[in-house]
């Protein structure tokens, strides 16, 4: 899926993902209005978590996220993040110890989240599109054009994939209200005729 993000907006989950989820009670079609809004949460999320943690390194991520989320479902969030860290650093030939260097100094919130949006869309299971190296050159030449300094991979990619996981685990619960509200509300009209 190609485009910049402004144009396209925040696409964590695909319509067919969105689907197979809801039909695994009894066949269902999710709005295109209802996923959008379902991905601007999740954008909304990624952005809050960013701007707490003012940096890439995965404890201050972690941090940002029991800070936001300090519930049984934050708890299960930075599980599935911390197992999808160390399968990473697992299948990760040589261990970059740049991913542990702080980088709040360098940290800038907007450039850091257009880059993350594009990663965290491609490494999403629950949607259909592969990384867009071209958008993401692009957002990084535009961090330097601004005198910035773009993310180093080694914290960005470990940052990408923990962020990633902690989006789709709260996916789960945001279904769970959709579907209850879409069986309460079909219940009222059966209820109705």
């Amino acid at each position: 899926m190609a485009g910049s993000p402004d144009s396209l907006g925040p696409s964590y989950i695909s319509a067919y993902s969105a689907d197979v989820i809801l039909s695994e009670i009894r066949p269902t079609k999710l709005k295109v209005e209802a996923l959008h809004s379902i991905n601007v949460f999740l954008d909304e999320f990624l952005f809050t978590m960013l701007k707490k943690s003012g940096s890439l390194r995965t404890d201050n991520l972690r941090a940002s996220l029991l800070s936001l989320l300090p519930t049984t479902l934050g708890k299960e969030a930075l599980l599935e993040a911390e197992v999808e860290l160390r399968a990473y650093w697992d299948r990760t030939t040589a261990f970059d110890s740049s991913a542990l260097e702080d980088d709040s100094t360098v940290f800038h919130l907007q450039w850091t989240f257009e880059l993350l949006r594009l990663k965290c869309g491609a490494y999403s299971t629950l949607n259909e599109c592969d990384e867009d190296t071209a958008a993401e050159k692009c957002t990084n030449d535009r961090i330097s054009a601004a005198g910035g300094m773009p993310p180093k991979d080694a914290l960005i990619v470990p940052a990408a994939l923990y962020l990633t996981a902690i989006l789709e685990c709260v996916t789960g619960p945001v279904y769970i209200v959709l579907l209850s509200d879409w069986l309460l509300i079909r219940t009222e009209l059966y209820a109705s005729e």
